[in-house]
Parts: C-alpha cells; sequence; structure tokens
C-alpha cells in the first residue's frame, strides 16, 4: 500500500487526490487551492452515513453512488492559467454527500419564480459550488423521497436551473476531468437550454480541449470536444 492509498482510503479520494497532483505539476497553470477538507470522525464509515439517509431523509442510495464516497468536509480546488489573456478558470468546491443533504438546500439560496420552480428548488440539495472565483454557478441532487440515484440538476444565475445528462458517479467523473473549469456542465445540459449563460463561457472551453490535451495527455477529450460542437 503506498502512502497515498494509506491516507486515502477511498477511490474518489484517491483520484481527487491525483488531480490535485496534475494541476499542481501542469506547466503553466497558477493552483490558488488544492486542498482536502477537515475529516469528521462521525462520516469515517460510510455505513451508517448512508443508513442514516435512507432512514431519516427517504434517501436510499444505491450501490453505484455509494462507490463515490469520500470522507471529507469538503474537496475543493481553485486555479487559473498564468498566461492573462487565457479564458479558461477553473475552480470546484464538492462537499460531503451528509452535508449537502442536511445543510445545503437550494432553497436557502434561491426559490424560484412560480410554484413548480419553488417545488423543484425545494428538492434540490447543493454539492459543488464555486465560492472563490464567485461565479454563482453549482450542482445539486434531487432528493425526491425514495431515490436511489437522483437526478442532478445544474444552476446558472442566467439560464436558471437545468437538468444534467449525469448521475452523481458521471458527474464526478467529468469533474476529475474538466479540472472543474468554469461552465463544463453546460456540456451536459440540453443544447436548446444553453442560453445567456453558455455565451461568455465558450471561447474557455473551447480553450480547455485545445490545451488540456497537451496538459493532460493521459485524458480523453473526445466526447466534451463533440459535445461543445453540437451547442455552438
Amino acid at each position: 500500500m503506498t502512502q497515498q492509498d494509506a491516507e486515502f482510503i477511498f477511490p474518489y479520494e484517491q483520484r481527487f487526490s491525483a488531480v490535485f497532483q496534475e494541476l499542481k505539476g501542469a506547466e503553466g497553470l497558477h493552483v490558488g487551492k488544492a486542498d482536502f477538507g477537515r475529516l469528521s470522525k462521525l462520516m469515517q464509515d460510510p455505513g451508517p452515513v448512508f443508513d442514516t439517509l435512507a432512514e431519516n431523509h427517504d434517501l436510499p442510495l444505491g450501490e453505484e453512488f455509494q462507490k463515490c464516497y469520500f470522507r471529507y468536509k469538503e474537496i475543493w480546488a481553485s486555479w487559473r492559467p498564468r498566461d492573462e489573456n487565457s479564458e479558461i478558470v477553473g475552480e470546484f468546491r464538492l462537499c460531503h454527500v451528509m452535508r449537502a443533504v442536511t445543510q445545503n438546500h437550494m432553497d436557502d439560496v434561491w426559490d424560484g419564480d412560480d410554484a413548480s420552480q419553488r417545488a423543484l428548488y425545494g428538492e434540490l440539495r447543493v454539492f459543488d459550488d464555486t465560492p472563490r472565483t464567485g461565479t454563482g454557478r453549482m450542482a445539486a441532487l434531487r432528493a425526491v423521497p425514495g431515490a436511489t440515484d437522483p437526478e442532478i440538476y445544474f444552476y446558472d444565475l442566467r439560464d436558471g436551473v437545468m437538468r444534467m445528462d449525469l448521475d452523481y458517479a458521471g458527474y464526478l467523473d467529468t469533474l476529475l476531468l474538466t479540472k472543474g473549469v468554469i461552465g463544463w456542465q453546460y456540456l451536459y445540459c440540453r443544447p436548446e437550454l444553453c442560453g445567456m449563460g453558455f455565451v461568455p463561457l465558450v471561447k474557455g472551453l473551447q480553450e480547455m480541449l485545445e490545451t488540456f490535451p497537451v496538459l493532460f495527455p493521459d485524458h480523453d477529450y473526445t466526447d466534451l470536444r463533440s459535445r461543445l460542437q453540437e451547442r455552438l
């Protein structure tokens, strides 16, 4: 067992640790933050966590969701290229699933303009946001009673809330691939929903797909490239 495996005992902890190392080792990037938050003794064992979510919050999350478990209060990265002319900026702040469900209610931030929106926002629990860059964009899971694989939604102030074509595991996998480039989530929302919030992000996403294959050659960006093209 390596030192990293001893410290990060769950697969997604190891994978995000590797992303931090990729960011720090990438020539031309300034990494402002790449940290794991506090460890809680109560969150060491996923079994009681998922039991509590099922019993107290009616969220019997399934096996695929449970495979994504990490123990840390948050996993947070913020970075940007050193080139002042670059259009890219990156940030993500994942929070622990228990904290998302119990504390990060979307309707505490925004409650929608009509009854249907208010009902939807009341079910959304934020698990990823961008506090350092202050973009106001965030991702949330839909905590519908009985959900084993909650729907995932992306929120942008300009375009509102949009359902993503990803589950929770898919979201984390794509976040690992994009390193949190601002606006990557639009590539997994329906093209017709990519409105005023998407337009100013296009150049950054195009730059990501030009530079990332060079900076991070071990990853495949083919699907992201196709998705961006569909939305232009």
